[in-house]
């Protein structure tokens, strides 16, 4: 019978192109991923993996057992979450991956409604972008994501996940209190093009919407400042350096030299939603946490 262990590791090293990429992706060692397709090729029969100079490849059979396996794989995640007890209390662990404001504003309050609803239930979080939160949840690293895509920037989704909707989150122009639109109701992308910009990471979803707003006017971002944290680029719009695009949700309080503009004309916005495997969309712990989220979210408003 095939070990699904050594499926997933050959999935892994398929996936992430290294044996030792593939050995810390599934918090195993480089030697034990190695042993574990060596039992594989034993089970079938046939060599899985061929090594091309310093890189180790699938060979066309390989490729076959991976593609296979990952349908083999998805069938019996379903078949194990409709095996539940739909009344059995909620055990075990259930991993969340989530970009970083959603982490704030949603991640957090959510498992603190769980630990009282669902104290069996073990939660775990990571924080990464919307695209990396795709690529884990899809190799099943994570149970159920939370994403945004800008208004102005396309996020992809793979058919094996499905998505929910939540809310659309609002983004502001933070200027200094000194600023000539501090004292505006509202700005437009075209009298953007001449600031100083502080912006999250290049290859970021934030990144691109920033580049795609200012673009959609005619303009080309003069982005002087990178860094991963909006709390960075608060202290670096207080220091009257620069301005930056900032999202509502799990925003900070402001300090009093930051004023908050919101952009009208063509308005910015990030759509965000829920996702996760369809697989495991009849899973227990799955739909009562969804609720749980989705009631979170109405109570707010």
């Amino acid at each position: 019978m095939i070990d699904l262990t050594s499926l997933r590791s050959l999935i892994a090293v398929r996936d992430l192109g290294t044996v030792a990429s593939a050995a810390a992706s599934l918090d195993f060692t480089p030697s034990a991923v190695s042993q574990q397709i060596k039992r594989l090729e034993r089970q079938t029969g046939s060599a899985l993996l061929e090594r091309v100079g310093r890189r180790v490849l699938l060979t066309e059979h390989g490729r076959l057992v991976a593609d296979r396996g990952v349908a083999l794989l998805g069938d019996l995640e379903a078949l194990e979450s409709i095996a539940h007890a739909p009344d059995a209390p909620l055990t075990g662990t259930f991993r969340i991956a989530s970009f970083s404001t959603a982490h704030r504003g949603l991640v957090a309050p959510l498992i603190a409604r769980l630990r009282a609803s669902a104290p069996g239930l073990r939660v775990t979080t990571t924080e990464m972008d919307p695209w990396d939160v795709l690529e884990v949840l899809e190799r099943g690293r994570a149970d159920m994501g939370l994403v945004h895509n800008w208004n102005t920037v396309t996020l992809d989704v793979p058919p094996l996940l499905a998505t929910e909707r939540l809310f659309d989150d609002r983004v502001d122009v933070l200027v200094p209190v000194d600023h000539a639109f501090a004292g505006r109701t509202s700005v437009t992308p075209a009298e953007l093009g001449e600031e100083t910009w502080v912006s999250t990471l290049v290859g970021t979803i934030c990144h691109q919407g920033l580049c795609q707003l200012l673009a959609g006017a005619g303009h080309h971002a003069d982005i002087a400042y990178y860094d991963a944290d909006y709390s960075s680029h608060i202290a670096m719009v207080d220091a009257g350096i620069a301005v930056a695009l900032l999202p509502r949700l799990g925003r900070p309080a402001l300090p009093a030299g930051v004023v908050p503009v919101p952009v009208e004309a063509e308005i910015p916005f990030r759509e965000v939603s829920a996702v996760w495997r369809r697989s495991t969309a009849e899973n227990p712990a799955l739909a009562f946490v969804r609720r749980e989220l989705d009631s979170l979210i109405t109570d707010r408003g």
